[in-house]
């Protein structure tokens, strides 16, 4: 494990296009992530993009929130995983959410400004990505990506760090967002049923009984 953090740090330490912020947090995203591609680092390049279009910073609190990307599909959730660490938006600050549409773009929200923009990877980066061998000769035949050779998948990694990056995303906006104003809720509550801890506004009342989601006959998932 120690070997494979130092092999992280030196690889992204030979990008010469970031400053010392930027790489600390991208070292961060690949051992979160655990392996090289051109999903994340994909991801991460469109989050610094976002941040410098909305004329704002990486999330430290809870001001912005990311609302709208793709994760469900291949090559989503690596993109994800970058936009996550670029922009400090995070599930589980609660300021990012899922609305999957099969495309690698997303929406940066300034909630104190009410603005937003929209950030998406330009179909030619896209393209590119797809017909390159990390995927030709080795994810499409069904070969997880920390076992394909370094030798391809950290060419794949690097593959964007070069480029400007109104040449890897287009961005629509800025443009008024109204934001929602729903309070957080902090009451805690235990469910009837199967005495689990859960938060107040997730109960639903069955036969009288207050009960969790995992216990209301009625919720689909």
């Amino acid at each position: 494990m120690l070997e494979m953090f130092k092999l992280h740090r030196e690889i992204v330490d030979g990008i010469k296009t970031l400053d010392e912020n930027e790489k600390e947090f991208l070292y961060s995203a690949l051992n979160i992530h655990g392996h090289f591609c051109g999903g994340m680092p994909m991801g991460y390049l469109a989050g610094l993009a976002g941040l410098k279009a909305l004329n704002t910073t990486r999330e430290l609190s809870m001001d912005k929130e990311v609302v709208v990307f793709v994760g469900e599909h291949h090559a989503g959730g690596c993109f994800t995983d970058g936009v996550q660490l670029a922009t400090g938006c995070t599930f589980g600050k609660g300021i990012m959410s899922k609305d999957p549409r099969g495309k690698w773009a997303y929406m940066l929200i300034d909630r104190k400004n009410q603005k937003a923009i929209k950030v998406t990877v330009r179909p030619e980066i896209m393209k590119a990505a797809f017909e390159a061998p990390f995927i030709t000769k080795y994810r499409i035949k069904g070969i997880p990506p920390a076992e394909v050779d370094k030798d391809v998948s950290i060419p794949a990694f690097l593959g964007l760090f070069n480029k400007p990056l109104d040449e890897i995303v287009k961005i629509e906006g800025p443009f008024d967002y109204e934001v929602d104003k729903t309070p957080s809720c902090f009451n805690l509550a235990f469910c009837e049923k199967c005495k689990d801890a859960v938060a107040e506004n997730y109960l639903r009342v069955e036969n009288s009984k207050k009960v969790c989601l995992d216990c209301f006959t009625y919720y689909k998932r």
